[in-house]
């Protein structure tokens, strides 16, 4: 079969090289637009990315670039034109039916710069909920913070294409800190890990803040309270003493019986740090005496149900006036 236009040779009635001339294989804009985040720097793609220049123009270019259906594209890239800024070099290579086809052009990419909603909102104070950490009768420790810390952060890195998981601001207080979220079901998501991870209660609450797109918009708090406790405090829960060995899931052991508790109502009787080395000086079937770690005189107490002997090592804390005797066994060190 020979070409229609031209004589030449071809499989088609109208060889690729004579289409090429009859129509446009390809159009490429002439200005290439993409957006840009004043402030965290983010290109608008089909959402917010963290991403370059370079990507942003080429899924642009992927949107307005038109080719012909009968092109078969092999290789597209583009570049920029040595030092100017902003215009680039495009180029195309393929197949037109049977003709090896190339195409280069030049074109223009503009930035234009604006805030996301993120930013926007992060700007203007936007918050939807408050995650208040608290601890029980005592002061929140550096520790905890910095953990609490990194786990809001982690969470929200987590979920950075929701564009109201961000951090508003954080408020210290004397009884705690405040934390402002943008979205308040990823509050209450953070809330709900730290309460698991500490072993805390959390209690949630909501108040009418105003109205949005006709309808009443409500503001939640969280509640986070981590224990009084630690691991290897001693509690009073049921009456029993009991040595702490998992805020987490509120576990611990009975220093009398052994036997493992569950934690639902402690109060502290003593802190871990205020156990004081002894060691038994003798024994009967229900008492033992030890060595008062504080007069350094032999004292008596009520026998746990633990084998004894004479010199073994026992951990002595004293609330009021009562001893609190601990197996060697139950203490961490």
């Amino acid at each position: 079969m020979k070409c229609a236009s031209c004589g030449r040779e071809s499989e088609y009635p109208v060889c690729g090289r004579c289409l090429s001339a009859r129509i446009i294989p390809v159009d490429v804009p002439p200005v290439v637009e993409v957006t840009r985040c004043s402030r965290c720097g983010e290109y608008r793609l089909d959402r917010w990315r963290a991403t370059s220049l370079e990507e942003a123009v080429e899924y642009h270019l992927s949107k307005g670039v038109r080719v012909h259906e009968e092109l078969h594209v092999d290789e597209i890239d583009f570049e920029p034109v040595g030092e100017e800024v902003g215009r680039y070099v495009f180029r195309l290579s393929g197949m037109l039916r049977d003709y090896p086809y190339s195409y280069e052009t030049f074109f223009e990419v503009r930035v234009r710069k604006i805030a996301c909603e993120r930013c926007s909102r992060q700007a203007g104070g936007y918050y939807e909920a408050i995650i208040q950490i608290r601890a029980s009768n005592r002061s929140l420790k550096d520790e905890e913070l910095e953990t609490i810390s990194e786990m809001i952060a982690g969470s929200v890195e987590r979920e950075h294409s929701n564009p109201r998981a961000f951090i508003s601001k954080i408020e210290e207080r004397r009884e705690g800190v405040d934390v402002y979220i943008g979205d308040k079901r990823l509050a209450q998501k953070i809330a709900r890990n730290i309460a698991r991870a500490f072993g805390a209660e959390m209690k949630e609450s909501s108040k009418i803040a105003g109205r949005e797109d006709g309808r009443d918009f409500y503001r939640f708090t969280y509640l986070v309270r981590l224990p009084e406790y630690f691991v290897g405090d001693i509690v009073e829960e049921g009456g029993a003493d009991v040595i702490v060995t998992s805020v987490e899931k509120r576990k611990g052991y009975d220093v009398m019986t052994g036997k493992p508790v569950n934690l639902r109502n402690p109060r502290v009787v003593a802190r871990g740090s205020e156990l004081l080395e002894s060691y038994v000086l003798s024994m009967d079937e229900s008492t033992v005496e030890i060595l008062d770690p504080y007069s350094y005189e032999p004292v008596t107490v009520a026998k746990p149900d633990f084998r004894f002997r004479a010199g073994d090592r026992v951990f002595v804390a004293k609330a009021g006036e009562r001893y609190i005797v601990v197996h060697e066994s139950l203490v961490r060190r």
